[in-house]
């Protein structure tokens, strides 16, 4: 599998700067000294849990000596920060199944995990079915010469991503428009048992879900649904997807975020309005 770009920016900018440190002689703590973070500040930037900014990199140059070129890590910190990916060229560079599996590595090193969906139930949540039909929609991996095989390991590689709806001290929020709930992008077979599955999530200790009801006004455009890992967001798109860790663009996303949450019904006070939808399909079969 190949790495996203963004990906082995982070990397490097990681290394390099761990490098500086170390050549300078300290140890993690002793440079959160001289710096007055938090310990726990230089360990998250050293292991990719964290981006820095500009003036965090600035400052650990400074208190390490970094050599003229350092300047070279603020262009590392450019590439780590946005990275578009279009399908084409992830499916040929990753396979279908490479990028979820890409999916499944932020993922796991991501304490907060938020998401936005206006149109589709969110991939954390989805069914076995659900995943399979929607993978095979006339824009899915298919149309770009993607095999069934792939496809197959794909959809195992979305299921195994649902590990982290279970794992202690993950905090997973997923905010969805009603229009989610009734949206046939699948059969109504498919999307029955996926509301079942919305139904028995409620009530999970890492997981928040809420609904906006069609009654309730939208705070903002749902364009396009979006993901937030920690200081990472992810918006998808028809032909791609756009990776953004700007911290002001990111600042924006979490507040965007936490209005559309603001607006939702949660959790338990959710669960009327799925079985409103799920009524309704049942009627209609």
């Amino acid at each position: 599998m190949t790495t996203p770009a963004y990906q082995r920016e982070r990397r490097r900018l990681a290394e390099a700067l761990k490098a500086l440190r170390v050549g300078a002689g300290l140890s993690g703590a002793g440079l959160a000294e001289v710096l007055s973070w938090p310990q726990s500040k230089v360990s998250k930037i050293e292991t990719r849990k964290q981006l820095p900014s500009d003036d965090d990199i600035g400052a650990w140059i400074t208190a390490t000596g970094g050599s003229p070129d350092s300047g070279e890590l603020f262009v590392m910190l450019r590439g780590a920060r946005i990275e578009y990916a279009a399908w084409k060229d992830a499916y040929r560079e990753s396979g279908a199944d490479g990028v979820q599996a890409g999916i499944l590595e932020i993922e796991s090193q991501s304490v907060r995990i938020a998401e936005f969906q206006p149109a589709i139930i969110s991939g954390l949540l989805q069914t076995t079915e659900y995943a399979r039909e929607l993978q095979h929609l006339p824009c899915g991996p298919l149309s770009y010469g993607r095999s069934e095989a792939e496809i197959g390991r794909m959809i195992g590689e979305r299921i195994q991503r649902q590990q982290v709806l279970y794992q202690p001290g993950k905090q997973i929020r997923v905010v969805m428009l009603e229009g989610a709930l009734r949206t046939h992008v699948v059969s109504a077979p498919t999307l029955a048992g996926q509301l079942d599955r919305l139904l028995a999530v409620i009530g999970l200790p890492s997981v928040e879900l809420g609904i906006i009801p069609f009654s309730a006004p939208v705070p903002v455009w749902p364009t396009a649904g979006f993901r937030l890992y920690d200081d990472l967001v992810i918006e998808e798109s028809i032909e791609g997807e756009n990776q953004v860790a700007e911290p002001e663009q990111v600042a924006r996303y979490e507040k965007d975020l936490q209005l559309l949450w603001d607006a939702a019904s949660k959790d338990h006070d959710a669960a009327p309005i799925i079985q409103g939808s799920l009524r309704s399909l049942r009627d209609d079969s």
